[in-house]
């Protein structure tokens, strides 16, 4: 029986969890009553039914009680009393509860209290507070000043030395250890036409960095096996001039593209003391790992331990990104060690064309002899190039079979986990565990190429070596049915031979779930009885496939009437598009995928289609233009939490004349035109142009000027403009509203597609734009992060964590691509 049942709070109780109990109760009497109990009709097995909810309850009220004695586990309610108990200072919640909450803040404040006042605490604060990496700067010791015996200060010597080629890295950010003159602002007072000082004796930076780092871990071992390799993404060949030179290769999955790698967050190796450039989750530059490396293979040479910092970049159990080569003819990868890695500046091919690495480099050192030091000289071997800035490796050239396949471990970042990549997105509204249940079985591909082809789609999963080969088997099995293929590796897929693209045939009145995630089968436990329905389990981390082809949706053989199916891609990357054919779908969702075409349209209707509703959920697109003049498209489209560029096309970047879009925390970089429109923070970089303004509402968005859209609500720049004419008292002049609107409009760090920092707002951006959304939350779609109001709760708190008469302010140290292309050119 189903009864509804709630605990503290009003949670709804799972029924399946209330049968669970009801049964547990009806088991503990004796075997001879249940058997006499059953033959009578069940009366007990009923009355343990009624009771059974009850018995639920209290259990339920029971294990909420013990959570809430730890903080780790307290809900909100009970963390919020343990921050009294502590008195913890109050901080501001992220609307929605997408932010870190105040849980680490809550269960540290003790252990704050203890170092009040120092750097240290205030650093390790704001890492709390945010959930961002922080570093704390003390600006007196960045003075310049001169040197005394009463004031040793060892990191900075007071004899002359040359500049490191490290400080242009450096500079500006909170390891920037250049001498600096007294500025005489105050480091948290910033006004209109005068900006913040930061050098000052009594001066406190705390420098945030914002993106979000995804990693995809290494396995273990020197050489692993094919199979292994599964989490670890392949880099494809690097093409120069059209043609791909033997040896080269790239991880971008976009041809000739860069893609920027990321030091992993390793913070957690840093507790107890500051911490390094070498814990932080931030780009990687080439000159530091250039050292390292190049000291661990003079180390080897001269047998001497490597003098290294105490936390290196290299370190063994982890590492920055980790290099595998697997050579034609084999069948498992070798882990090249960090000494045989040379890292170099890839922006551009190497002089001459095709030349490759060379496979060794000579060390030359001396050693003490018995008149004079000896020279000594010695070569080490060197597997591969890689530049960590565009993520290119290129190959040594070495007699013998050449590499055929590089592989990467590495981590990557975005201002939020959008697009494809390594970060976690299971939901509960998402296929996880798959079971035999119901007259109609979900049918499961697995595309593993290292796995023997074989299996049933209708019991265990059928593994086949291609993602072709499992839509084949979608189109002629899947009517009526499910289906799941699950991407197993991070590899790149393309169209079968003899074909210019990949097609994806969904039949009608079923759904087709491509997912770029791990396929785990069950595992019976000593003790636990096995679940003959439970198939398998869809893990939605460290995958992500790339479609390197066009992707055509087709419809599948069936009734003329019967409703189209529907498609679903997630954690995939696609390369060439993706073309909808005529009543190919009812529903697409496109879910944290990277869907581009560089130059072209990312997603486009090749025939008409009625009704359709297209979902785009944490994504990064390309151009969406789904209907024309030519083609007949009615429907919805829904937009959230992504960015949609032009992707160097010329026109718009979201054109859907004939759809209803509704967006939020959405980001256009482009031009648009919709049929109608409903928006909730939004920003529209280009104007935007709306058919029918009569429904619809723009609600916290920036829409630029020129733009034709139906009513708004606290939009910029009319709000501005609204708040300055008001001031005046009068209308404002032309010249009058174009500064009003200068003044509100968003700045970006970077507009290129390939850029981590793709849409992220830059630290110049106006308050109006950066705390104008709902909830005082960033416009864009990074209003999720709620970086505005992460900033204000750290500032909230530094009144009680900073000694007396010192004054601070919240740095933002993320570099755009331009920023961070000079600090990589000592």
């Amino acid at each position: 029986m189903s009864v509804p049942t709630t605990v503290g709070g009003g949670t709804d109780l799972p029924e399946t969890r209330v049968e669970a109990v009801a049964e547990a109760l009806y088991g503990l009497l004796p075997a001879h009553v249940r058997q006499a109990d059953l033959a009578a009709g069940g009366a007990l097995r009923a009355l343990c039914g009624v009771l059974g909810p009850a018995s639920a309850e209290i259990d339920a009220e029971i294990e909420a009680w013990y959570d809430a004695l730890f903080v780790e586990t307290a809900g909100e309610a009970a963390l919020a009393a343990i921050a009294a108990l502590v008195a913890a200072p109050p901080t501001r919640p992220v609307p929605g509860g997408a932010g870190t909450g105040r849980r680490a803040f809550v269960a540290n404040t003790i252990r704050y209290r203890r170092g009040k006042g120092t750097a240290r605490v205030v650093e390790a604060m704001a890492g709390d507070v945010t959930g961002l990496a922080a570093v704390a700067v003390e600006y007196h010791r960045r003075l310049a000043r001169c040197a005394h015996l009463l004031d040793v200060r060892p990191d900075r010597p007071a004899t002359a030395a040359l500049t490191p080629g490290g400080s242009a890295s450096s500079a500006g950010s909170a390891f920037d250890r250049l001498p600096r003159l007294l500025d005489v602002r105050r480091v948290d007072g910033a006004s209109p036409g005068r900006p913040a000082g930061r050098h000052a004796p009594a001066a406190v930076g705390v420098h945030l960095l914002r993106p979000s780092v995804a990693r995809f871990p290494a396995p273990a071992g020197d050489t692993v096996p094919a199979a292994d390799m599964a989490g670890v993404p392949r880099a494809r060949p690097w093409t120069v001039g059209g043609t791909a030179p033997p040896g080269y290769f790239q991880l971008a999955q976009q041809p000739g593209a860069v893609l920027r790698l990321f030091n992993p967050d390793r913070r957690a190796r840093a507790v107890g003391s500051r911490l390094r450039e070498a814990d932080l989750p931030d780009r990687l530059s080439r000159l530091p790992l250039h050292l390292e490396t190049a000291e661990l293979r003079a180390a080897a040479l001269e047998k001497r331990p490597p003098r290294l910092p105490g936390r290196p970049w290299f370190d063994g159990a982890d590492e920055p990104f980790t290099v595998f080569l697997r050579r034609d003819g084999e069948t498992a990868f070798r882990r090249v060690p960090p000494a045989e890695v040379r890292i170099a500046d890839l922006e551009s091919p190497p002089a001459p064309p095709g030349a490759r690495v060379a496979p060794e480099v000579t060390h030359t050192w001396y050693e003490p002899g018995a008149a004079k030091p000896e020279r000594r000289s010695g070569t080490h071997p060197v597997a591969c190039a890689v530049d960590p800035v565009t993520g290119r490796v290129v190959v040594a050239g070495v007699p013998g079979p050449d590499v055929a396949e590089v592989r990467v471990a590495c981590a990557t970042a975005a201002g939020r986990a959008v697009g494809a990549g390594a970060q976690d997105r299971n939901a509960p509204d998402r296929p996880f565990d798959v079971r035999s249940t119901g007259e109609t079985r979900d049918l499961v591909w697995v595309v593993d190429p290292t796995a023997g082809a074989g299996g049933s789609p209708e019991t265990s999963g059928r593994t086949v070596a291609t993602l072709a080969d499992a839509l084949a088997g979608v189109a002629s099995q899947g009517a009526g049915h499910r289906s799941i293929v699950v991407l197993a590796r991070c590899d790149l897929e393309a169209a079968p031979a003899g074909s210019a693209t990949l097609d994806v045939t969904v039949p009608p009145a079923s759904e087709v779930h491509l997912v770029a995630a791990q396929w785990r089968r069950p595992r019976v436990l000593p003790g636990a009885d096995p679940d003959p329905a439970l198939r398998g389990f869809v893990v939605r981390r460290e995958r992500r496939c790339t479609v390197d082809a066009p992707a055509r949706v087709l419809r599948g053989p069936g009734e003329a009437g019967a409703p189209a199916g529907r498609l679903v891609l997630d954690g995939l990357e696609l390369t060439g598009g993706l073309r909808l054919g005529a009543d190919a779908v009812s529903e697409l969702d496109l879910r944290y995928v990277t869907l581009r075409a560089p130059g072209g349209v990312a997603v486009g209707a090749d025939g008409d289609l009625t009704a359709v509703r297209i979902g785009v959920d944490h994504a990064v697109c390309g151009p969406l233009r789904i209907g024309d003049s030519d083609t007949a498209v009615s429907g919805e489209l829904l937009v959230t939490d992504s960015v949609v560029t032009a992707d160097g096309a010329a026109g718009p970047a979201l054109a859907a004349p004939g759809l209803d879009v509704a967006l939020r925390d959405v980001t256009v970089l482009g031009t648009s035109s919709v049929r109608s429109l409903t928006a909730t923070n939004a920003v529209f970089a280009e104007a935007v142009t709306v058919t029918r303004r009569q429904t619809g509402c723009v609600r916290h968005s920036f829409v630029p000027h020129g733009s034709a859209v139906p009513r708004q609500f606290r939009c910029q720049p009319s709000l501005a403009l609204a708040a300055a004419e008001e001031a005046a008292g009068r209308p404002l002049s032309p010249d009058e509203a174009d500064v009003v609107r200068f003044a509100n409009e968003p700045l970006f760090l970077d507009t290129a597609a390939d850029e981590p920092t793709l849409a992220m707002l830059h630290p110049l951006c106006p308050d109006s734009v950066r705390s104008g959304g709902e909830g005082d939350v960033e416009m864009g779609a990074f209003a999720r992060a709620a970086f505005g109001i992460a900033v204000a709760d750290v500032r909230a708190l530094f009144d009680e964590y900073l000694p007396v008469a010192l004054a601070a302010r919240v740095i933002d140290d993320t570099r755009s691509g331009a920023v961070a292309a000079r600090r990589n050119r000592p």
